[in-house]
């Protein structure tokens, strides 16, 4: 546990990510083969992609790289797939062997490769989507900032901004490398939030998410992969990290009293099912885990 949080304090995405796989599910190559693996798509890229400096030409012929040399892919377009090759596509060791997996572990690769590259890319979690965002800015405006630093008021290809522009924002789909345009983004972003007279989108839907949002959010997707898939010992493990990362989560523990519930854990499962009645008083599923506490069967076998 000491290992993940440190990588993620120090801002390792891609080492935090293969630390919380390797626990929960196991690996047969060890965290730094993994990551060399990565630097050397990195290599391969800036000698096949002619890359010499972060600009907007460099940055789409490296999606071109990851995406058709490398041939990595999203799930939703190899149609239907089975509860084991979703838990592989959320499996980040395993996504770099099969080049296969979900937006977050897709996103969490490319922005690896793209940052041993000097681009300053980063991971949205956009409502009802993940996305990533590389900020672009033009080598002439970067000299005159401080350290190398981005203007705080960037803005993307379709000119998000209400400020003069100093960096270009864009934002591209992990599964396929599509770049977003303004009208795309605002068109995802009204399919999940219900739109209102006038409204637009927030500038903080677009905003990057933190090294330990994207770990969580990984690990709540291998987690339903894992139930989904009927490993409960090892989603057990996934909720275990969760719960560590976000101890003042009642869900989370909630989670955890059903695994340990259907384990054959019931003392275990009742003080999780109770922390959550306590924390979520009004929650509709406070009442039926208040009901089921009370006929649930905690006496000890007896052995004979």
């Amino acid at each position: 546990m000491q290992l993940i949080k440190q990588a993620i304090q120090n801002n390792q995405l891609a080492r935090a990510g293969l630390i919380a796989s390797q626990h929960i599910v196991g690996a047969q190559k060890d965290i730094c083969t993994c990551l060399r693996k990565v630097e050397r798509w990195a290599k391969q890229a800036r000698v096949m992609a002619h890359i010499s400096q972060p600009d907007q030409a460099a940055f789409e012929r490296l999606i071109q790289f990851f995406y058709r040399d490398l041939a990595f892919s999203g799930s939703h377009l190899r149609g239907e797939v089975s509860p084991y090759e979703v838990e592989r596509q959320s499996v980040l060791h395993q996504v770099l062997d099969y080049r296969s997996g979900t937006p977050v572990t897709l996103g969490i690769v490319f922005s690896s490769v793209a940052q041993h590259l000097g681009f300053k890319v980063a991971c949205v979690n956009f409502p009802g989507h993940f996305l990533l965002r590389c900020d672009i800015t033009p080598p002439e405006v970067e000299a005159t900032l401080p350290n190398g630093a981005v203007s705080s008021q960037p803005c993307n290809v379709g000119g998000y901004s209400d400020s003069p522009v100093v960096s270009t924002s864009l934002f591209i789909d992990p599964n396929d490398g599509r770049i977003l345009s303004q009208e795309i983004l605002e068109q995802m972003y009204f399919e999940v939030i219900e739109e209102i007279d006038d409204e637009t989108m927030p500038k903080e839907a677009l905003e990057t998410a933190s090294c330990d949002e994207v770990v969580v959010h990984m690990l709540n997707q291998l987690k339903a992969s894992l139930i989904n898939a009927k490993r409960y010992e090892e989603a057990l493990r996934s909720i275990e990290l969760l719960i560590a990362l976000c101890p003042n989560n009642p869900y989370e523990r909630r989670d955890r009293g059903v695994l340990l519930h259907e384990l054959a854990c019931p003392q275990l499962a009742i003080i999780d099912y109770q922390y959550f009645i306590r924390q979520c008083p009004d929650d509709p599923a406070a009442t039926l885990l208040a009901q089921q506490v009370k006929h649930m069967n905690i006496t000890p076998p007896v052995m004979h």
